[in-house]
């Protein structure tokens, strides 16, 4: 743990994912009914990307408080780290998953397809008090995706939400 004991470590709602372009524009137009979001997508080539981040100013995801000591904020999330891990990110499906196929195979070229449709996804929700719009914004968005019917995730996320649904544990 990066962290001394009998401090307090509090954590943002963050989460990363590939989303398809249709999907894509879903999630574009939605962001803006949740101004506490943070969010930056972009498309494997950079062409088409998104953001609400402000240039070269970082997010904390995670800090600490410890008696004695300064607040620590060991996580961050910023525009330009994202560019450079999108392009790690998006190699990785041609150079691990891709090269189990042969070249010219069809299960290559879908691979392939598939890789050009996405975006890859990164939010943060901003209050971390509550925690909850993170997770508000997905079952809405889910909901769009599957025809206007909007189905909690809440249970199936529940296993990644922070103990007391908060964002603060206890070192």
């Amino acid at each position: 743990c990066w962290c001394p004991k009998n401090g307090y470590i509090y954590q943002k709602g963050y989460i990363e994912f590939f989303a398809r372009s249709q999907d894509a524009k879903v999630i574009i137009n939605l962001l803006s009914k949740y101004p506490l979001l943070s969010y930056t997508m972009s498309n494997k080539s950079g062409s088409d990307s998104y953001t609400n981040y402000k240039k070269n100013s970082p997010i904390a995801l995670t800090w600490g408080v410890f008696p004695g000591r300064e607040i620590v904020q060991p996580t961050i999330a910023d525009y330009k780290t994202f560019l450079i891990w999108k392009d790690e990110a998006f190699a990785l499906w041609q150079e691990k998953w891709g090269v189990i196929y042969e070249e010219e195979s069809a299960s290559r070229r879908v691979l392939e397809e598939i890789v050009e449709d996405l975006y890859l996804v990164c939010l943060v929700d901003n209050d971390y008090v509550s925690g909850e719009g993170l997770w508000e914004f997905i079952d809405e968005a889910i909901g769009v995706m599957k025809g206007g019917e909007i189905k909690k995730v809440s249970a199936v996320a529940s296993g990644i939400r922070n103990g007391n649904g908060n964002g603060n544990g206890i070192h």
